[in-house]
């Protein structure tokens, strides 16, 4: 039987739990995990021990691309944005894949997201982004009760939740509900500001940001230093109105609760690898339409970024 060859690149708090959620795959793999730092492979490591193994799983772990197999079924790249171009670039070059999920935000830099995209096509890899609401039940009853007649408004107002970091997750669910194809942004209502991010070497900015569509439907996302409610996403449309508590899974249709889940990504990452290996597809958004929704997003707050710093930035250093 041919071995499936699993990569994770990127084994951080993010990376180690898709390494988790790879364990629980019913599918039997040959994963290999890559990050340049012992401390991060440690962890990973502790973390994958700690969850009970489904299906046949072998694993490796090294520091560099080199170190991978050469033929790969399923890549993971699961670094910080900055250096994840590059890492497709080397993997590319040194590994045939063909399947590959990415993190976002994808990339901090414009010219990166066509030149990722004809590579990909170039190497005839199916490309997905990691924004996994798409995959929650609490968004799925809600868009099987949208009444496509009538605007949808959506809105997520919480705390220090990272608004640059985080938008591209509630922008991509939006799309998933109303079916639209493209927005536009508004970010007259951000801070002049800049904030250092909790990952150093990156940005925040706090405020408000409002998200159109040519059909009428509006996303509103704000993040503010302080609230005294506990954050919340609303959805209204027509005599539809839905309140979601994504951290207590509680969700509020018509004034009738309802309790959901809210999947940690070791309890997503599994079912996705299981359906790409299966049937080269899964629910999460293509590159191509992805790769749109970003260069958008990126290009709003890049501009916003240079308003306030003065500068004539090309690199935006959200992650």
């Amino acid at each position: 039987m041919k071995t499936t060859n699993i990569a994770i690149i990127g084994a951080g708090q993010l990376g180690s739990r898709h390494l988790q959620g790879l364990k629980t795959a019913s599918s039997e793999l040959a994963i290999t995990v890559v990050d340049n730092s012992d401390e991060s492979l440690k962890i990973a490591k502790e973390r994958y021990d700690s969850i009970e193994e489904i299906g046949k799983k072998t694993i490796r772990y090294v520091k560099t691309i080199e170190g991978l197999p050469t033929q790969l079924d399923l890549v993971i790249i699961a670094t910080s944005s900055k250096s994840r171009a590059t890492i497709v670039k080397n993997l590319l070059a040194h590994s045939s894949v063909r399947y590959m999920i990415l993190e976002k935000v994808l990339f901090t830099q414009i010219s990166d997201y066509d030149e990722i995209g004809n590579l990909l096509k170039k190497k005839n890899v199916r490309c997905w982004v990691n924004c996994p609401r798409r995959m929650f039940g609490s968004y799925s009853i809600i868009k099987n009760s949208i009444d496509y007649t009538h605007p949808v408004k959506m809105e997520y107002v919480g705390k220090d939740w990272g608004l640059c970091c985080n938008a591209m997750h509630f922008i991509d669910v939006f799309m998933y509900l109303t079916n639209d194809k493209t927005f536009t942004i508004n970010t007259e209502k951000i801070e002049p500001k800049i904030y250092e991010s909790k990952r150093s070497g990156y940005i925040e900015m706090y405020g408000t940001l409002r998200i159109k569509t040519d059909s009428g439907n509006e996303l509103i996302l704000s993040c503010l230093p302080s609230l005294g409610q506990p954050a919340h996403v609303e959805v209204r449309n027509g005599l539809n109105y839905f309140a979601l508590d994504e951290i207590s899974g509680k969700l509020i249709k018509d004034g009738k609760e309802t309790n959901v889940d809210t999947p940690f990504q070791s309890q997503t990452t599994g079912i996705l690898a299981d359906s790409i290996l299966r049937t080269g597809f899964c629910p999460l958004s293509p590159y191509e339409k992805s790769a749109e929704y970003h260069k958008i997003f990126v290009e709003k707050i890049l501009e916003k970024y240079n308003e306030i710093t003065g500068e004539n930035s090309k690199t935006l250093p959200i992650t």
